[in-house]
């Protein structure tokens, strides 16, 4: 029933979504005569954009319906499902907004010079918008029908096992997950590992998400993206709704602000999956879904637990027996 409801929710948004939009055509101003080119992009994209938003409500529910079908996260062969195909779509989706909007961002504010038209340059925020109007709404959209909250720290030992994780990182607890695999000599890792232990810091037992993903990574990318998105329909439908000038200017600073820090938490979320190898597989199952079994086992015991629980699923076995066709043909030529 939870799930029907939360269904019923998400429907209920996309057909308000697609209402809003008609009902914002009709009501717009008729004495806004556009008076550039640039406007009328701006005024096009204004008003697809509700329908970019329920597009990708509409494909969540989809796509969480499927997940949930097939199981969610399991163990198939020698490999762990970790993601469904719409988080690593989703994801990518997302990545690749954020770097257009942040790119052709800084060329609008004059950060970088631009000789050519800026029109193209607003035309490809428009794409990197379209693109992040699409992949937010699908991302809470999946998770909340499919119930997918682990990234959402549960306890203050998150915060524990984020500092340990750091620690870690830095080459105290070994080599696993030191940064380029270094870690510091033992004569003078060792005793500060000891000191760190006996305050209570040890190597996390590693659920699904990291705890540095569900502190420091997740809850800041949530916050930053969400006023970048609600900051950039105001600023986009200011050309069918009338707004108020100070109002507009307050919600572009607004915009800019946490477009800056969407590209600084860019080089914190890559860091420690570029330069920790112990991460690179987290980082290849955001393009094959998967990671292998020991590694899971090695880096992720608690959630190789809770994996243990559910059933196993066997690889597909594929037949390469010879046709009996061929068979005869090889016979006869003998």
């Amino acid at each position: 029933m939870k799930r029907l409801g939360k269904l019923g929710i998400a429907l209920v948004v996309g057909s308000w979504l697609t209402i809003g939009v008609v009902a914002a055509q009709t009501l717009a101003q008729r004495n806004w005569v556009p008076e550039s080119a640039f406007f009328n992009d701006a005024l096009t994209f204004a008003r697809i954009a509700p329908f970019i938003v329920a597009f990708g409500i509409l494909i969540g529910i989809w796509q969480a319906r499927n997940a949930l079908l097939k199981g969610g996260d399991r163990i198939v062969g020698q490999s762990v499902v970790r993601h469904d195909r719409g988080t690593t779509i989703a994801h990518w989706v997302n990545a690749t907004g954020s770097i257009v909007s942040l790119a052709t961002g800084a060329i609008i504010l004059g950060w970088v010079h631009w000789p050519a038209e800026l029109r193209i340059v607003f035309l490809l925020h428009f794409v990197g918008a379209a693109l992040k109007l699409y992949a937010v709404p699908n991302h809470l959209t999946r998770h909340g029908v499919a119930g997918g909250f682990g990234l959402i720290p549960r306890s203050w030992a998150a915060l524990r096992d984020t500092v340990t994780e750091m620690f870690e990182y830095a080459g105290f607890f070994g080599r696993d997950r030191a940064a380029f695999g270094i870690p510091w000599p033992k004569g003078f890792r060792q005793p500060i590992a000891r000191y760190l232990r006996g305050f209570g810091f040890k190597k996390p037992e590693g659920g699904k998400y990291l705890a540095a993903e569900q502190v420091l990574s997740y809850p800041v990318w949530g916050i930053l993206t969400v006023v970048v998105v609600i900051t950039g329909l105001i600023k986009t439908l200011r050309y069918v709704y009338p707004m108020p000038s100070p109002f507009i200017g307050m919600t572009t600073m607004v915009h800019d602000l946490a477009a800056i820090g969407i590209a600084v938490m860019l080089l914190v979320h890559l860091a420690p999956l570029l330069l920790v190898p112990g991460n690179w597989p987290l980082l290849k199952s955001m393009l094959t879904t998967r990671v292998p079994v020991q590694y899971v086992k090695d880096h992720h015991p608690a959630w190789y637990q809770q994996l243990l629980r559910k059933p196993a699923v066997s690889e597909p076995v594929v037949s390469v027996a010879p046709r009996a066709d061929a068979v005869a043909s090889l016979k006869g030529g003998d």
